[in-house]
């Protein structure tokens, strides 16, 4: 995960991720099995020229590239994940392009790439504003992709609300995202619930992590924001253990 303006030096899952604190195999549900599912559905291929919106530390454009033979730019908002990204595809020797960007205002000429995606990061921007821009740049014919947190139908609001002031994150309904897709004029969208794979990745993430793991982690937390901070790093993550929270693959043509 990433986003498109700095991040606040308080208590929350994203700001142990952008510290670094936060160290896991995967940084969204399903990992590169889900990467490679919405690489199919987006139609990416080898010479298929790619955008990476908010990429991270490159895993998904640096595999985009050395597995899939795509041509990939990977643009980030955080300078620090643009230079980690740019050590990965280094250590990988795959040619990628990093830079710094804000995914409001992509610095690309209209139709430039064949397709255009985002990984769990849509809903901690301005999701109307990134999509348009995501399909301004893509060409005639071309697909915009993303998967990210979803609502359930009936989601209770006290975790909306704890969702949003601490993580900054408002995802939408499996159809909200639906009809977001297509008022920004993409067409053909298609939705897959992949909520199965999000809570499949909460219980692996907790067994990387270890007993041991996670009590170091909760030290670093009570060191860095003390007990309001770890008690807000629990709820966040309650939230993102339960029912209420699912999670999305979705991708539209643009006509």
């Amino acid at each position: 995960m990433s986003e498109d303006r700095p991040v606040r030096d308080v208590a929350s899952l994203e700001a142990l991720v952008e510290a670094g604190m936060l160290e896991l195999q995967s940084l969204h549900p399903g990992g590169l099995d889900t990467t490679r599912g919405l690489a199919e559905a987006c139609g990416i291929g080898p010479g298929t020229r790619v955008l990476d919106v908010a990429s991270g530390t490159g895993e998904t454009a640096c595999f985009l590239a050395t597995e899939l033979g795509a041509r990939v730019t990977g643009v980030d908002y955080s300078q620090e994940m643009v230079g980690r990204a740019r050590a990965k595809a280094d250590a990988l020797d795959a040619e990628v392009a990093f830079e710094r960007a804000d995914a409001g205002e992509l610095p690309f000429d209209d139709a430039s790439f064949d397709a255009v995606i985002c990984e769990c990061t849509l809903c901690l921007l301005d999701k109307r504003r990134v999509l348009r821009e995501m399909g301004r740049v893509v060409r005639p014919g071309g697909v915009v992709g993303m998967h990210d947190l979803c609502w359930h139908e009936g989601a209770s609001p006290r975790s909306k609300r704890a969702l949003a002031e601490i993580e900054g994150e408002e995802p939408e309904t499996l159809e909200g995202w639906r009809e977001l897709f297509e008022s920004v004029g993409l067409h053909d969208v298609s939705t897959v619930d992949k909520s199965a794979a999000k809570a499949r990745w909460m219980s692996d993430s907790r067994k990387q992590l270890g007993w041991a793991g996670q009590a170091r982690l909760a030290w670093e937390v009570l060191r860095r924001w003390g007990l309001r901070g770890l008690w807000t790093v629990l709820r966040s993550e309650q939230v993102f253990s339960s029912k209420d929270l699912g999670y999305v693959m979705v991708w539209g043509t643009k006509g």
